[in-house]
């Protein structure tokens, strides 16, 4: 359990609320619990969280009212990333919740896997920090045959679309980012972030999560900060192309 990580929980359904907080408990124990916007508003102007999850319909205040507000320019929780709980979302709607700053969408009934990698996703460990690009093939191996339930020929089949994908990925975003075309680099790095998400290679996707929020933020110096990490992390990734093949040969 994390005592130094904290969370915020705001949802108008007690039983969610409960829920919420029993699969998180193991996980943090610093939790903060709102039951409408009203309640959530105060604590979040006046409290600064690690992670922040919000119902989009509550009582005075809905999720989206509340984003808009503490994602403000010096907000104490400008930076923190915030999650949309939310009974039903179609693309449109995940869509605009992306456009509002929210920087993931949980659909309802919410599983305890999907929290445990939320968390996990947005509270990187130092060794993850300090050691970003040094996974190994065998870690990103193992990663996707976990994945993929242990299926070879389907991990095998993913790891040649990355090792086709990745490199012209990188050339578009980078060419977006030079041309200024906002909406082209937003929808690569969309695609990118997806991918890498998927395949649960976790180093990666953070960097590209942070791409893209800035994007989305259109944060013109982030952006170009957060892509040379992000490239640098696909290349090593991409040299490892033939011991990555090898170690999956040999699981």
């Amino acid at each position: 359990m994390d005592n130094s990580y904290s969370i915020f929980i705001a949802d108008d359904n007690e039983i969610n609320r409960l829920l919420l907080q029993s699969q998180l408990e193991n996980l943090c124990s610093d939790i903060t619990l709102a039951a409408n916007g009203k309640i959530a508003l105060n604590y979040l102007q006046n409290n600064k969280y690690d992670l922040i999850l919000l119902d989009i319909q509550m009582p005075y205040y809905s999720g989206l009212d509340l984003i808009k507000i503490i994602k403000k320019n010096n907000a104490i929780n400008q930076n923190t990333p915030a999650i949309a709980i939310t009974a039903q979302a179609q693309n449109h709607q995940r869509q605009a919740l992306v456009d509002a700053k929210f920087d993931e969408c949980l659909i309802k009934p919410i599983l305890l896997e999907q929290i445990e990698e939320l968390v996990n996703l947005w509270r990187p460990s130092p060794l993850l920090e300090s050691n970003i690009n040094s996974k190994s093939n065998d870690d990103y191996a193992s990663q996707l045959l976990q994945k993929t339930s242990g299926n070879i020929v389907l991990a095998n089949t993913i790891f040649n679309k990355l090792f086709i994908e990745l490199p012209s990925q990188l050339f578009l975003i980078e060419q977006a980012l030079k041309t200024n075309n906002l909406r082209l680099a937003f929808e690569v790095i969309h695609k990118l972030h997806g991918s890498v998400s998927f395949c649960g290679f976790t180093d990666i996707q953070i960097l590209a999560s942070k791409l893209e929020q800035s994007i989305v933020e259109k944060d013109v110096d982030q952006m170009f900060s957060q892509f040379d990490p992000l490239k640098k992390s696909i290349e090593e990734f991409l040299l490892q192309k033939d011991k990555i093949v090898r170690a999956l040969q040999l699981k």
